[in-house]
């Protein structure tokens, strides 16, 4: 079932993409974003985690208030 292969459209992005040299940079191109992503993101989150900022909830909870249990 060669459908997609029967317009010629399909059929040369195909054989664009299964070279080895486009095929590869591809891959290469692909790498090099996923390994940017990863690292904007790791340095999102040690920036994150680097904020001098107090602690803030949606709502106070016993825990916040020292409550004894004893109402």
């Amino acid at each position: 079932m060669n459908f997609p292969l029967d317009n010629p459209f399909y059929h040369f992005v195909y054989q664009l993409i299964n070279t080895a040299g486009i095929g590869g940079l591809i891959v290469i191109v692909e790498t090099i974003l996923i390994l940017i992503a990863v690292a904007l993101s790791l340095r999102g989150i040690t920036n994150g985690a680097k904020v001098d900022e107090p602690e803030v909830y949606a709502y106070p909870t016993p825990a916040l208030h020292h409550h004894n249990g004893q109402d």
